[in-house]
C-alpha cells in the first residue's frame, strides 16, 4: 500500500469570473465573492507523481469559507448561474449573527475581514463538501466527461491551504 500526501498553497481573488468569460460583466456585482480554482490537471500530476495505479485521491480545502467541488466547472455560464444563484439566496449584504455584536467565540484579531464573512461560512456550509475523493484506476482520477475538480472560494481575497492524499498500490 502506498500513500503520498501534500499541501499547496493557492491565493484566489474576491471574483474571477470575468477572467474565465468576460461576456459575464452584466451577472457579477461587487459584492460577488466567488473564486473558482480548477484544479483537474493538478489531481492527474498528483496521481502521476504518487505512483499509485489503483486506489484513491481525496483533495481537501483547510478553510470554512471554501468548498471542493465536482462538476461542469470548466463552463463559465454554469459558474455564472452557480455565481447568481448564491447571491441571491446568501446575499452578503444581509445581517447575520457571525458578523454581529453578540459574537464572541472564534474572533480574528489579526483578521478583521473574517470576522464579517457570515454569508460565506453559510454557502460553504449549503455546499457542505470540504473534500472530495476518486477514484484512481489504472493511476489516472476517474472523471465523467464534464467532471472536473475545483476549489470555490466564497470570502476572497485569500490565501487557501489544499491537502491532497493519494491511497492505494
Amino acid at each position: 500500500m502506498k500513500s503520498f500526501y501534500k499541501t499547496l498553497e493557492i491565493s484566489t481573488d474576491q471574483n474571477n469570473l470575468l477572467e474565465l468569460e468576460s461576456r459575464l460583466t452584466d451577472y457579477v456585482e461587487d459584492l460577488d465573492f466567488f473564486h473558482v480554482t480548477d484544479l483537474t490537471d493538478q489531481c492527474r500530476d498528483w496521481v502521476a507523481e504518487s505512483g499509485v495505479k489503483n486506489g484513491f485521491i481525496t483533495v481537501q480545502v483547510l478553510h470554512t469559507t471554501c468548498v471542493i467541488s465536482i462538476n461542469e466547472l470548466d463552463e463559465p455560464c454554469l459558474l455564472g448561474d452557480i455565481n447568481l444563484k448564491l447571491r441571491e439566496t446568501v446575499p452578503k449584504d444581509q445581517p447575520y449573527l457571525h458578523n454581529g455584536p453578540i459574537r464572541y467565540k472564534n474572533l480574528c484579531a489579526d483578521d478583521k475581514k473574517c470576522d464579517r464573512n457570515g454569508d460565506a461560512h453559510v454557502k460553504a456550509f449549503l455546499f457542505g463538501v470540504p473534500a472530495q475523493t476518486l477514484i484512481v484506476r489504472e493511476g489516472k482520477p476517474a472523471f465523467g466527461q464534464w467532471q472536473r475538480i475545483c476549489l470555490i472560494d466564497f470570502d476572497g481575497p485569500r490565501k487557501r491551504q489544499v491537502a491532497i492524499q493519494v491511497i492505494g498500490e
